[in-house]
């Protein structure tokens, strides 16, 4: 079936073409958001978003447009929204920070779902007062003076707290590559 009677069916509230418009073209989009945002739990919930707001709005389909044009121009404003959110995220620079520290050919394999849930298993291992003073400054955002102020500590005991946990970060994370 071509793409054009689909969408003319889809338009119609037709489920069937809407499954077979999803099958056509949920691998392109798939590798198209994840080379951006590096996670398989995203790109999926990017792709439903994106056949989402293709089926409310589909009597807007218009049958002489490439509807592949249309899926993509969604996403991409989705990957935007995502990596914007994901900016804000404290842990994001760490995962940047990681994946910048890898040699070049394994960067690819490292994806933030993975680096998260090595993260948490790597935060567990931590002594609690370093845990705590690198959730405060991580995941918190507060500056070693804060942390310092709020725990009675001295900021360079908060420094040398965080130079630690990263390093023993770090290092769980390298081994599970």
């Amino acid at each position: 079936m071509d793409e054009k009677m689909l969408i003319s069916q889809i338009r119609s509230g037709c489920a069937k073409s809407f499954r077979s418009l999803y099958e056509l073209y949920v691998n392109d989009l798939y590798r198209f958001i994840y080379q951006y945002v590096k996670s398989e739990d995203i790109t999926d919930e990017i792709i439903q978003d994106t056949f989402i707001r293709l089926w409310m709005h589909r009597e807007r389909l218009d049958e002489s447009k490439s509807v592949k044009s249309y899926l993509l121009t969604i996403s991409y404003r989705q990957v935007l929204k995502e990596l914007r959110r994901q900016v804000r995220n404290p842990l994001m620079r760490d995962y940047v920070e990681f994946v910048d520290s890898l040699a070049v050919e394994s960067r690819q394999a490292y994806d933030y779902d993975l680096f998260l849930r090595t993260l948490k298993l790597a935060k567990e291992d931590l002594p609690p007062r370093q845990r705590e003073i690198w959730q405060l400054s991580r995941e918190d955002g507060l500056s070693s003076a804060e942390i310092a102020q709020m725990l009675s500590i001295s900021d360079q005991v908060v420094r040398n707290q965080l130079s630690a946990a990263m390093r023993k970060i770090r290092e769980r994370l390298l081994k599970l590559l």
